[in-house]
């Protein structure tokens, strides 16, 4: 990969080629194309999920291009979020690893590209099904008890960042 370079096994090559190896990872999905322009990428009812997406809050920790991945957050900012998943081993984040007490139930919000295929969720994989992931959410973070109707637009919008793998990547 760096043929001109006298050692080319170094900290800093490697950190250029997973970027570049990182940067091939993309998914195209109906959203992208919508973002790009297409106004017909997405039908009535995903247009309407992706306006309650913005519209409760949820680009607070889930934003830029992969909608998270590039912020750290509280889980359960409005209540034990262990109480709402009913998981059974409380983690409590970066702590276990920094012992700082602001610590304490900080994760990094995940990106939500392909969230459909990514389950379980949450950190613990304590939950299967991504409507009842949504509605915790937006109980555990907004502090919103939201109707199954608003769930059911917000995860046809969440769909729709699911993408395939382009062919000439697959081995």
């Amino acid at each position: 990969a760096f043929p001109n370079d006298k050692d080319p096994i170094t900290y800093d090559n490697m950190k250029k080629a997973i970027g570049a190896f990182e940067r091939k990872l993309i998914t195209p999905s109906k959203f992208d194309d919508f973002i790009k322009g297409d106004a017909s990428a997405l039908n009535k009812t995903e247009k309407e999920g992706l306006q309650l997406f913005f519209d409760k809050g949820c680009t607070t920790c889930h934003n830029g291009n992969a909608l998270g991945g590039n912020i750290f957050q509280k889980f359960g900012v409005f209540g034990d979020y262990w109480k709402l998943t009913k998981s059974k081993k409380i983690d409590e984040g970066k702590f276990e690893a920094t012992k700082n007490e602001a610590d304490k139930y900080i994760f990094k919000s995940p990106s939500l590209r392909n969230i459909e295929k990514t389950y379980p969720y949450f950190h613990d994989g304590s939950i299967k099904n991504l409507n009842e992931a949504v509605k915790i959410m937006g109980k555990a973070q907004l502090n919103l008890d939201l109707t199954d109707q608003e769930v059911d637009k917000i995860v046809t919008f969440l769909n729709t960042l699911t993408g395939e793998v382009p062919a000439e990547y697959k081995l």
